[in-house]
């Protein structure tokens, strides 16, 4: 396999084609539920890097003789005990810990996320280890820059700020709410679907 093709078409499928925000819809839950600016966003973000990630490396030395179920409940565990030294780390600084508990419950519940759960044994694990990883590392980058975009979006459209600074002479505080979240997510994907097939004609 030739590396640099197979580089081009990871950073395209993780980045593009496959988002796992923006063009298949995964991990959604979270990014609605607290994604409402720039700093929830990039908290989650980092979150969800050093969770998924990691998990992914480890559990591909999980045996494929082990049935199924039985592996995705280890890379269940695996991601539990990962996320420990995750939130400890998190926890270690006042302004940090702030942002981070502001996401409740949606930290943890990334160690369920589909990247883990379903794209491991679907894609990831059916690549040599040197593939596999840098096409994981695109799919969680590509994660992040769309929760980021979401987030920072979201928040400047929600308050009509950035960094305080009063910029549009509106605000749409509704987006702050959950359906708003959900509405301005699917108006950013069905963009962004319709930006991917209109290159994909030119």
């Amino acid at each position: 396999m030739n590396e640099k093709v197979f580089t081009r078409d990871a950073e395209r499928e993780g980045i593009l084609t496959k988002n796992q925000l923006f063009a298949s819809g995964a991990v959604l839950a979270p990014a609605v539920a607290v994604c409402t600016d720039f700093f929830s966003a990039s908290v989650l973000a980092m979150v969800f890097t050093a969770v998924t990630f990691t998990t992914v490396v480890i559990c591909s030395f999980v045996p494929r003789r082990i049935v199924y179920t039985l592996r995705i409940i280890l890379y269940t565990l695996v991601a539990s005990l990962v996320y420990v030294p995750a939130h400890l780390f998190f926890m270690s600084g006042e302004v940090l810990s702030q942002m981070y508990l502001a996401l409740g419950i949606y930290a943890p519940l990334l160690i369920t996320n589909s990247l883990i759960t379903h794209r491991t044994e679907s894609k990831f694990y059916r690549l040599a280890r040197p593939y596999m990883f840098r096409l994981a590392a695109f799919y969680v980058i590509g994660y992040d820059l769309a929760l980021v975009v979401f987030g920072s979006l979201r928040g400047f459209l929600a308050t009509g700020t950035v960094l305080g600074v009063k910029i549009l002479p509106f605000s749409l505080p509704a987006l702050s709410n959950l359906y708003g979240g959900f509405i301005l997510l699917a108006i950013l994907s069905a963009a962004f679907r319709w930006i991917l097939h209109s290159l994909s004609r030119s």
